[in-house]
C-alpha cells in the first residue's frame, strides 16, 4: 500500500485552505482515486467524506478528508462515524440474510405465518422477499412518527400490521424509507430463539464477530467526538440546487397528501434530514435510516459478502438470492414514492438498466439521501463505501461519490 497525503489530521487547521482532502492509503495504479476523492473536498462540494474500497482481500483504497462540522474545525479521522441514513437498509438486508441462513423464516414465508397480525387488508399472502424488496405498499403508514416515539418499535408495528396497503402488494415497489427496519425488527423478533430485536441481533451477529464500527443503535460508551455532524439541505435547495432529483418527487415533497410526502416527512422535519442527526435519533437503531458507520465498517462488512457470507454463517443458497435478486413487481420498477425506476431486492439495490452502480449484475448494496453508496459484487470481489455529511440534492450517482467510482474502475480496468 502507498500512503498518499501523510499530512496528519491531528494537526488541526492552520487556515481555511487546509489540506484536509488527501489523508489514507490506495494501492499501486489507483493514484488518481485520491485525486477524484480530495477534488470535491477541496473545492468545498463536500464538507467531509471516507472512503474505502477492498477486492478480494485487498484494501485498494482507504482515504477520508475535509471536517467533522462546519465550524471547519475538527478533520475527519480514519475512523470517524456518521449517521448513513439509507445505508441502513443495506445493514438490514445483511441481518434478514443471516436470519435466513439460521432458518429462523425464508424469503418465499407469508410474512403472517410470522406475524398472524399482519395478515390484514389484503397482506395476507405477502412475502418475507416481497416485503424486503420494498413491494408490500407499507411505505407510508398513518401512526403519525416523532423523535420522540420513534423507538416504541412494538406500537409502531401495531400500525403497519394494521396499515392498508398504499399499493396492491407485489404490483409495484416504493421507498419503505422508515418502515422497512421495523418490518425486519418484528421478523426477527418474532422467531429469534432469544427475541432479539433488529439492533441486538446485527451487532452480536454481523457487527461484533466482524469487529467493525458499524452500529444499529449507538452505544452509551462510544465517543461522541468521532462522529461526523451532518450538514443537510432545506426543501428550497432541492429547487435551487437540483441535480439528480426527479422533478416529480421535488414537487410532490411540497404536498402533503402524496405518497412521496407522507412517506418522507414522517416523522415531520422541516429542517431536512439534518434534523434527525441527533443523539435520540443514534441511541434508537431504526432500521431503515438510523445507522452509524465508517466507510472502513461499511466496506468491511460488505466485504465478508463479497467473499461468499461464510464469515457471517451465510449459505451459498442465501448468497445465490442475493446475487440474482427478487423478481421485479408485476408492474414494472417506477418506485411509487420516488418517482423514478429503483430495483429493490431482500432489503437492498441492486442494478439495473438504468443504474450500473457496478461492473456485474451480482452487485447487492444500498445508496443514501445527500449521495452516499455501500455495495459489495461477490462476481467482481470488490466491496465499496463511499460517505458524506454533507448532503447533496441527487437521486443516487452523486456527483462527488460517481468521480470516485468511475475512477476506480477505470484504474481498476489498467490493472493486471
Amino acid at each position: 500500500m502507498q500512503l498518499w497525503g501523510r499530512s496528519s489530521p491531528h494537526t488541526g487547521p492552520q487556515n481555511a485552505d487546509y489540506n484536509a482532502g488527501n489523508s489514507g492509503y490506495v494501492a499501486e495504479g489507483f493514484e488518481p482515486v485520491a485525486h477524484a476523492f480530495q477534488a470535491s473536498i477541496l473545492s468545498g462540494q463536500a464538507l467531509g467524506a471516507a472512503c474505502t474500497i477492498i477486492r478480494h482481500g485487498e484494501t485498494l483504497v482507504d482515504l477520508h478528508g475535509g471536517w467533522k462540522d462546519p465550524s471547519l474545525e475538527r478533520p475527519w479521522d480514519a475512523d470517524d462515524i456518521t449517521l448513513v441514513y439509507s445505508l441502513t437498509k443495506g445493514l438490514t438486508g445483511m441481518a434478514a440474510a443471516v436470519a435466513v441462513s439460521r432458518g429462523l423464516f425464508s424469503y418465499d414465508e407469508p410474512v403472517a405465518d410470522i406475524w398472524p397480525e399482519f395478515a390484514l387488508h389484503g397482506k395476507e399472502t405477502v412475502t418475507v422477499g416481497e416485503t424486503l424488496s420494498e413491494q408490500a405498499g407499507l411505505a407510508a403508514i398513518n401512526f403519525k412518527l416523532s423523535i420522540d416515539n420513534i423507538g416504541d418499535e412494538a406500537t409502531i408495528c401495531a400500525a403497519i400490521a394494521d396499515q392498508k396497503p398504499n399499493w396492491t402488494p407485489g404490483d409495484y415497489s416504493g421507498n419503505h424509507a422508515y418502515t422497512l427496519g421495523w418490518i425486519a425488527s418484528e421478523l426477527i423478533h418474532r422467531r429469534d430463539p432469544n427475541g432479539r430485536r433488529l439492533p441486538q441481533f446485527f451487532a452480536e451477529e454481523i457487527a461484533g464477530p466482524l469487529g467493525q464500527d458499524v452500529f444499529l443503535g449507538l452505544p452509551d460508551t462510544f465517543n461522541r467526538n468521532r462522529i461526523a455532524r451532518i450538514e443537510g439541505f432545506g426543501m428550497q435547495d432541492l429547487f435551487i440546487h437540483h441535480s439528480t432529483m426527479p422533478w416529480p418527487l421535488t414537487f410532490e415533497m411540497c404536498l402533503p397528501e402524496t405518497l412521496a410526502f407522507r412517506t418522507l416527512n414522517n416523522p415531520l422535519v422541516l429542517t431536512g434530514p439534518e434534523a434527525i442527526d441527533c443523539e435520540a435519533f443514534w441511541r434508537v437503531g431504526q432500521g431503515a435510516a438510523g445507522g452509524m458507520a465508517s466507510a472502513r465498517g461499511l466496506a468491511a462488512l460488505y466485504h465478508a459478502f463479497a467473499e461468499g457470507g461464510e464469515k457471517l454463517g451465510v449459505t451459498p443458497e442465501v448468497m445465490a438470492a442475493l446475487s440474482k435478486g427478487h423478481p421485479y413487481p408485476c408492474k414494472g420498477l417506477k418506485d411509487q414514492v420516488l418517482t423514478a425506476d429503483m430495483y429493490y431486492s431482500h432489503g437492498f439495490e441492486k442494478p439495473f438498466s438504468e443504474w450500473e452502480y457496478a461492473r456485474t449484475h451480482s452487485a447487492f448494496g444500498s445508496f443514501a439521501v445527500g449521495g452516499s453508496l455501500a455495495f459489495c459484487d461477490p462476481d467482481d470481489g470488490v466491496a465499496y463505501a463511499w460517505i458524506t455529511n454533507k448532503l447533496g440534492t441527487g437521486k443516487w450517482d452523486d456527483p462527488r461519490e460517481k468521480l470516485v467510482r468511475d475512477t476506480f474502475y477505470a484504474c481498476l480496468e489498467n490493472c493486471p
